[in-house]
Formats: structure tokens, sequence, C-alpha cells
């Protein structure tokens, strides 16, 4: 497989909960299958006031505890943490990003890198408008170097409703162009995911019958063992129909009720997904007491940074109708 050419890694929110349970790990995982740059490193920024050192400790932390049950090249760990850098900052002051932008200099030149630099934004969504604007007043959003480059990543959830996400994908336009931006859903990377492609398409048992005339109905469900835990300032504001069924489960229906697209392209695969969705039969005020279906989990109101009045849920079920 080709590598990817020589980049900065710059994730914002690196502190966080997504960085140290999803990013890291599967970085590492990227490292130890030789997938990286050959030139390669990683910087967080955040708020939390570590060092270089301090910061690939606790990640060496989550690595161990993301693979834990799994053989691991300890030599591996220890070659990759040091590729692993860390920046202190508060990314909602404009003037701080000037520190951050002489550390990513310094950090390529450091490795003898090109000026090729992926912002990924693991950051509340509340963000996801400020430090692109940030990285515009401070001239970060375009490279120097006329062979270089700047993209973006900015994960669900996109936006609160379909005008708000509308701005914000215009808010990203003005400031990068449209093939440097990402916008990404992790759930479709998962393996899971990716098998389903091929035992729907590349069956030849299962492709002739997966069609409503021997499905009656498709149950998919995704369930947690753990609570909010330290993410109940941004839970408490999304629950779990922003935070898991209008993105990650949608997506996955997408995937079962799709027809085989013509060529397995990110181009006709995503044509074919919404095709699903625009098949999905409307709600109306009468079927929602039918069709959908609320809960909270008992102990919820009393997590940290949850309202004690809260009616966020943190169950939710939908019957969904598709009429294709």
């Amino acid at each position: 497989m080709k590598k990817a050419k020589d980049q900065l890694l710059v994730i914002f929110g690196a502190s966080g909960d997504l960085t140290s349970r999803k990013l890291i790990p599967s970085l590492f995982e990227l490292y130890v299958a030789d997938l990286l740059p050959e030139r390669f490193a990683i910087l967080g920024a955040a708020r939390s006031a570590f060092t270089d050192v301090q910061f690939r400790d606790a990640q060496r932390k989550h690595i161990r505890e993301a693979l834990s049950g799994r053989q691991m090249d300890e030599s591996a760990l220890e070659r990759f943490l040091s590729l692993v850098y860390y920046h202190a900052f508060d990314s909602v002051h404009s003037v701080q990003y000037r520190e951050l932008d002489d550390r990513m200099e310094a950090l390529r030149k450091e490795k003898g890198m090109a000026d090729r630099v992926l912002y990924y934004l693991a950051t509340p969504p509340l963000m996801y408008e400020k430090i692109p604007q940030f990285l515009l007043e401070n001239h970060m959003n375009e490279p120097a170097d006329p062979d270089g480059w700047r993209r973006i990543v900015v994960e669900k959830p996109f936006g609160t409703s379909f005008a708000s996400a509308k701005q914000l994908n215009d808010h990203l336009k003005h400031i990068f162009k449209e093939n440097e931006i990402y916008q990404i859903d992790h759930y479709l990377g998962k393996e899971t995911v990716q098998n389903l492609l091929v035992l729907r398409f590349a069956n030849g048992i299962f492709e002739p019958l997966w069609n409503w005339n021997y499905i009656h109905s498709v149950e998919i469900s995704a369930a947690e063992s753990l609570g909010v835990e330290e993410r109940g300032k941004y839970y408490d504001g999304a629950g779990a129909l922003r935070d898991m069924i209008q993105n990650h489960l949608m997506e996955l229906m997408g995937f079962t009720a799709m027809e085989c697209p013509a060529a397995f392209e990110a181009d006709q695969i995503k044509s074919e997904v919404s095709k699903v969705f625009r098949s999905v039969r409307p709600f109306t005020p009468v079927d929602m007491p039918e069709r959908v279906v609320r809960g909270q989990y008992e102990g919820y109101r009393e997590e940290p940074d949850v309202a004690p009045d809260s009616l966020t849920e943190t169950f939710a079920a939908v019957k969904i109708f598709i009429d294709n």
C-alpha cells in the first residue's frame, strides 16, 4: 500500500476522551502496520498543562488499555510515542495560535517535513466554527510552501439542525478548499461495518435474498457498558439521538439498506446511501409516540456536569420505514 506524504497531525482537544480512547490507539496500530508516512509527527493541543513527557505517559497508559489482551511490541510503542508531542494552549484565544504555529514550524524543521498539516478537531462541536476562524485569522489555513497543504477533519455531530449544518459547511468552505475538508463518521471505519458490505454484496447466498421480499425488518443496536463518565458537559447538550442515531446508526442503516453501487468508490457509495435516506418515510406528530422511545438511566442527573433537572435521553429507540 502506498504511504501518505510526510505530514504533521495537529489534534485539537488532545486531552479529551476521543483522542485517548480512539485516535492515539488507532494511530499506534497504523504505526505498527507501517502505514504512517515516513516523516510524521503528532502534536496534541489543549488547555491541560502537560509537557511532552507527561502527555506521552498518559497516552502510553491509554494505548495499553485500548489494546489490553493483545500482544504488544513495547519497543514499537516507545518509538511511536517519540513521535508524539504536546502544546498547552487555550483554543478560544486567537493570539495563542501564533505560539502554536511557531511550535508546528519547529517540529516540521526538526523532522525535515514539508509544510503539510492535517488539523483534527477532537473538540466539543461549539469549537467547529471558532478554531477554523482563528486558523484563518493567523494565516494557518494555507501553506507557505506551494507543494504543501492544510487540511481539516471535523467529527460528528455536524451542526444541530439542517440550517446550522449548512452554515457550518459554508463557514469551513470559506476558510479551506472543499477537497481539504473531511467531515467524518469514525463508525464507518470499524471492521464490522466494512465487513457488512462484503457480507451483503460478495456473498452468493445473501445477496439475492437481501431485500423486502425476504426480510421483514432489521434491528441495529449499539449497546454501551459505560456511563457518560467525564463527558457530561458535551453529552447533556447532545443526548443519544444526536450522539448516536442521526449519524452513526443512520449511516449503518444506509449500508444495510442501500442497493449495490456500480463501483466500490466513495462517490458511488455515497450516492446509494443518499437514496436510502431519501426513501425514509417522514415522521409526523402522530407517529412520534409509536415510533420513538426515549429514556434516561438511573443516576444520570448525578453525573458531573449534568443538569439536575436534565431531560436529555441516554437511551433512544426509533422505528424507521424505508420505502424503496
